[in-house]
């Protein structure tokens, strides 16, 4: 073989020694790849309508009730962006309003602004139309959310998956905010939206929903959480054919509107507690993306509220906070980034989680002040 120069031989083991750094260079870049195509999906929003598109910027559209002979009627309405600033409430017909409701009275000029910010491009929230039967819309936007989380998504439930889905924690723990969300609410609906007083009875189907959707969220059998929560939904949609039909009952309340908010205040105080505090790297996309599974169902079912409870909270002279708390909430629906940078407050890069904590921070006080008027 001949005698190895020593040029020869020290180029030969540095060929050696570079080959297996080389490999590993190209596995962590297909790591980033594909942890970033991961969180890009991690915020597809649900389409809760057949004419709808998935942007958060428009309005849901509810299903009409089956019964020809009750034909519902609807209204719609548009909020301009910005600080306090209430909608357009004139010319809307008295049928919208319960009659022991006192009527509304016009603003004078709400029109003109908001056309004015629609010509500039703000954001602006886009109003539901709601069913003239009280509480089919409340219900039927929980049933939709919920739904599109099991059976709309890509993969369906994963928070209980394995293999992939355990490289999906963006997805899985969004999904476990909107689990959240849809649990306190349809405990909310149980115990006060739908009973006139304490003495009144609990709707079957609602407590079986309720039941249903305590099941453990990374339950995989016997009972396995996509069957359990599958089973919430249907208890729900009996109870929809039921306000339907007239058998049960949804009460536009002052006192029930109040301790929903109280219930969203409390629950986006803790998920602020989250954005603000120490966590590292490693957990402050967790964090990020349950606090946006939280944000995104409070702001369809708030949506549902503004119309819903319109007349109560002219009452309470609440409609334009009310209003401002869906435009924070919209704020936060629009902080979408690609990979979730968690720098410190004064850093160079961006810090996502206290980003999305300054709209649901503002939220949460606008909702404290709401809960106790």
């Amino acid at each position: 073989m001949g005698v190895v120069d020593e040029r020869t031989r020290r180029r030969c083991i540095c060929a050696v020694k570079w080959l297996p750094a080389f490999f590993s260079l190209l596995v962590i870049a297909l790591l980033l790849i594909f942890g970033v195509s991961t969180a890009g999906l991690a915020l597809q929003k649900p389409t809760l309508g057949l004419a709808e598109t998935a942007s958060s910027e428009q309005a849901h559209q509810d299903e009409q009730p089956a019964a020809q002979e009750k034909a519902p009627v609807h209204e719609k309405e548009r909020l301009p962006a910005g600080p306090l600033q209430p909608p357009a409430e004139a010319g809307l017909p008295k049928a919208h309003a319960p009659e022991a409701a006192p009527p509304v009275a016009p603003e004078h000029g709400a029109a003109a602004r908001g056309e004015a910010h629609e010509a500039h491009g703000e954001d602006h929230v886009e109003l539901p139309e709601i069913s003239s039967i009280p509480g089919v819309t409340f219900v039927d936007t929980l049933i939709k959310l919920m739904d599109y989380e099991l059976n709309g998504r890509m993969l369906g439930w994963r928070p209980n998956g394995i293999m992939i889905c355990r490289l999906t924690d963006s997805i899985n723990n969004y999904q476990l905010g909107v689990l959240e969300a849809v649990r306190f609410t349809t405990l909310r609906l149980k115990d006060s939206l739908t009973r006139l007083g304490e003495a009144d009875t609990y709707d079957p189907d609602l407590e079986q929903a309720v039941n249903e959707l305590m099941i453990n969220a990374s339950s995989w059998w016997f009972p396995s959480a996509e069957s359990s929560y599958s089973q919430a939904i249907e208890h729900l949609k009996k109870f929809k054919t039921k306000l339907e039909k007239g058998q049960r009952s949804f009460y536009y309340r002052r006192d029930t509107l109040v301790a929903l908010l109280s219930t969203y205040k409390d629950q986006i105080g803790n998920v602020n507690r989250t954005l603000v505090m120490p966590v590292g790297w490693r957990k402050s996309d967790a964090h990020f993306y349950y606090a946006k599974g939280v944000a995104h169902v409070y702001y369809e079912i708030l949506k549902v509220c503004r119309v819903g409870f319109k007349n109560q909270l002219a009452t309470m002279h609440a409609a334009d906070i009310m209003d401002e708390v869906l435009h924070e909430l919209l704020i936060a629906e629009k902080i979408d980034p690609w990979i979730v940078l968690d720098s410190g407050f004064s850093g160079f890069f961006a810090n996502h989680r206290a980003n999305l904590n300054a709209p649901l921070s503002e939220a949460a006080h606008l909702l404290a002040v709401l809960s106790v008027l």
